[in-house]
């Protein structure tokens, strides 16, 4: 019922911005013949209409079990269509607001002050023709740029390097390499084994000693997982491989017959994820030794702000560590460091992921800028309080919209020092 609710929400605002982009861009035409003008609106409607049927046939179906990846593939690349049109009206609709809102201040203007003569009818013609050109350039380059996210972004994938300097890291750890993926959805990777394997031979060339995966294996469904198994199993981490579960690994988000089926598909992508390597820490901690000298993994389960669920447990998971010992945390949303780490503990260093980076932003070397900023403080990449650390993945995968658009998918390497 929600999801019909959400859509009634929804259908209108999509309706009113087809609305205003056409008043701008029919305009473009007037000046051409009429049989020309009503094919075009023709076309510009029956292009609206069958964009807002495809969205409302994503969203109703998106979270339901597929019956076959590749139809689910086809819901993902339906909503990546969707977006790359809406994207343009977005930003073309604001060149079109500032002429309307800058004629509404002319006639104001004007109405106060008799002595000034108004514009002649031609230059306000050309003045919006151009400012309404303008916006369709303007906006073509988003437009232009979400395809490519789909098509080649989404593969862009990144390593990100960052060394950090701990005074209470343990000697014998000095220059561990962690190799961090997050987020894989692996869903949306369906159909691309090769693209895997690229992953695979980067972290070859890392050569990491311990690999961890921190939440979100799947979209909702443990079939996403099939026939991933060897590539994953072929990344290779001397001390270890460790994972958590992210939001979307309870099922939570799919209607299931029984909770018997959602406990099934649940237990399905823990034992799977095993078969790949990982522990799978859940509220619990392992220690790794080397040369008598110890750092402890803790790994909790999802813990989120609402709407999110709050199956974490940090006082749990760090049952049996000494006080003094060195941590390193594994927890999916960032908010938790926020809520519960940060200030609260001592653990010096948290790997977090979640939120994409929203998979759409502006990123050129220290600067980085992104619609995600109105939801998370902490987005992507390091952060620093007094001597606690925090590391956001920008994730591995893709969510609803199969591509990304300035913000690549990121393998994350942490290279720990003492001093």
């Amino acid at each position: 019922m929600r999801s019909f609710q959400s859509i009634i929400l929804i259908i209108p605002v999509l309706l009113l911005i087809d609305l205003y982009t056409y008043k701008g861009l029919i305009a473009l035409f007037s000046r051409r013949s009429r049989k020309f003008r009503i094919t075009a609106t023709t076309v510009y409607f029956i292009h609206s209409i069958l964009l807002i049927t495809l969205f409302v046939f994503f969203y109703l179906n998106y979270q339901k079990a597929p019956e076959l990846l590749a139809r689910y593939l086809r819901l993902l690349w339906f909503n990546g269509i969707f977006v790359a049109f809406t994207v343009f009206k977005l930003v073309y609709i604001i060149f079109e607001g500032f002429e309307d809102l800058t004629k509404g201040l002319q006639k104001i203007f004007q109405k106060k002050n008799f002595k000034e003569p108004p514009p002649t009818f031609d230059s306000l013609v050309s003045r919006r023709d151009f400012i309404r050109k303008a916006g369709v350039i303007v906006a073509a380059l988003p437009f232009l740029g979400v395809f490519h996210g789909i098509g080649w972004g989404r593969f862009r994938f990144t390593v990100h390097h960052s060394e950090i300097r701990f005074p209470d890291l343990p000697q014998a750890f000095h220059g561990l390499r962690i190799v961090q993926l997050s987020d894989a959805h692996l869903g949306g990777f369906y159909g691309n084994e090769e693209k895997m394997k690229e992953v695979v031979g980067i972290i070859e060339d890392i050569k990491p000693d311990l690999l961890v995966f921190t939440g979100d294996m799947v979209n909702n469904f443990a079939s996403e997982m099939n026939g991933w198994t060897s590539i994953f199993a072929s990344m290779k981490a001397p001390l270890g491989k460790f994972a958590i579960l992210g939001n979307h690994d309870y099922g939570d988000y799919s209607k299931w017959p029984t909770k018997a089926a959602k406990k099934a598909n649940f237990d399905a992508i823990i034992r799977q994820e095993e078969e790949m390597g990982f522990k799978v820490l859940r509220n619990e901690n392992i220690s790794i030794e080397r040369n008598g000298e110890r750092i402890h993994i803790v790994g909790v389960e999802n813990w989120g702000l609402p709407p999110f669920k709050q199956y974490g447990d940090l006082k749990l998971a760090m049952t049996g560590i000494p006080e003094e010992d060195f941590v390193v945390l594994l927890s999916h949303n960032p908010d938790h460091w926020v809520k519960e780490v940060n200030e609260i503990t001592r653990i010096p260093l948290t790997l977090s992921g979640h939120t994409h980076g929203f998979q759409f932003g502006i990123e050129v070397g220290n600067f980085k800028v992104s619609p995600v900023q109105l939801l998370y403080k902490y987005w992507a990449g390091l952060y620093k309080s007094d001597n606690q650390y925090l590391y956001v993945n920008r994730g591995l995968g893709c969510l609803a919209f199969p591509g990304r658009v300035g913000i690549w998918p990121e393998i994350t390497l942490i290279e720990m020092k003492r001093g």
